[in-house]
């Protein structure tokens, strides 16, 4: 199997509902318990824990992939590290989830992104409206009133 095709089926494993919603679940019970100070400080022990019970899931995740896939982690290792450092490299969400179990940083980033995510309400700015879409690009939607 090319490396390739090997970030493909990658990809697709982490961007299936069985990892989703395993990082979802993850994200939804622990992101409210971390404490999102600058980087360059002093880190909470909690933040650390929940860092190291994300990669024991991902690790768990990972390891079911490789075992159901007949790959090693060697091989796994090497190709995200070849799409890396390639010039036209292509942006692979698996490689975010595997950075992000194996750097601290990056899992406080990928729980803040989530925690924004969680947090986000809609007001009238940015909520989707149907009857603004259905008028097309540009087009300003029309009250039209019955006449009596």
């Amino acid at each position: 199997m090319s490396s390739l095709e090997m970030l493909e089926k990658l990809e697709e494993f982490f961007c299936s509902p069985k990892f989703t919603c395993a990082i979802g679940d993850f994200m939804s019970e622990n992101a409210e318990k971390l404490e999102f100070v600058p980087l360059d400080g002093e880190q909470p022990l909690q933040n650390f824990d929940i860092f190291k019970n994300y990669t024991s899931m991902v690790e768990q995740q990972l390891e079911e992939f490789i075992q159901a896939e007949g790959l090693s982690v060697k091989a796994i290792c090497d190709a995200c590290a070849a799409a890396q450092n390639n010039e036209n490299h292509m942006h692979i969400a698996a490689i975010d989830y595997l950075v992000a179990s194996t750097e601290y940083e990056s899992f406080m980033q990928l729980a803040y992104d989530h925690a924004c995510m969680a947090a986000y309400e809609p007001n009238e700015l940015t909520a989707w409206d149907p009857e603004e879409e259905a008028a097309g690009p540009g087009e300003v939607p029309i009250a039209v009133e019955a006449a009596a």
